[in-house]
């Protein structure tokens, strides 16, 4: 009885440990946020976590139709997680306030940033533009860990 006690508590010492494993939640509000015309982000329900969008001003067109863009260093899709709540005007701001402050920050490695422009008409008049964001193949890289999402829905904008 000694020994299988001591095995026991061998095993138990000495036990496998993966360490902190913590996977991103990436689950946001359906609303589209903009910092200007070129920065559209979402925040989950607690403001804690974002995604941001970084565009340039060809991406958002007033052609009716869907358009591929692939992520590059101009195209950005981030993921940022805070340890406190952000406020509403935290990305508008030409210096970052030193708090929240982030805890973690994933830029996309790979994806393909498909947009299909919709008109809005009245009266068969073209009143402006909606866009319907996606993103497939979103690949972020945490350490030796990959994120990766066939298919995002960023959502709509202006919502």
């Amino acid at each position: 009885m000694k020994k299988l006690f001591t095995l026991f508590i061998a095993f138990t010492l000495f036990s496998c440990n993966d360490g902190d494993f913590d996977i991103p939640a990436f689950e946001f509000t359906d609303t589209i946020n903009s910092c200007g015309e070129y920065l559209l982000y979402k925040t989950n329900s607690e403001n804690t976590e974002a995604i941001m969008l970084s565009l340039t001003n060809t991406q958002l067109g007033e052609t009716a139709g869907e358009k591929t863009h692939s992520i590059s260093t101009s195209l950005k899709v981030t993921y940022r997680i805070f340890d406190e709540k952000i406020g509403t005007d935290y990305f508008c701001q030409e210096i970052p306030p030193a708090t929240p402050i982030v805890l973690k920050e994933l830029d996309a490695v790979e994806g393909d940033i498909i947009i299909t422009t919709i008109e809005i008409k009245k009266d068969g008049v073209v009143t402006g533009y909606k866009y319907e964001i996606s993103i497939s193949n979103l690949l972020f890289l945490d350490n030796d860990e990959r994120i990766y999402f066939e298919t995002f829905y960023f959502g709509a904008y202006p919502n």
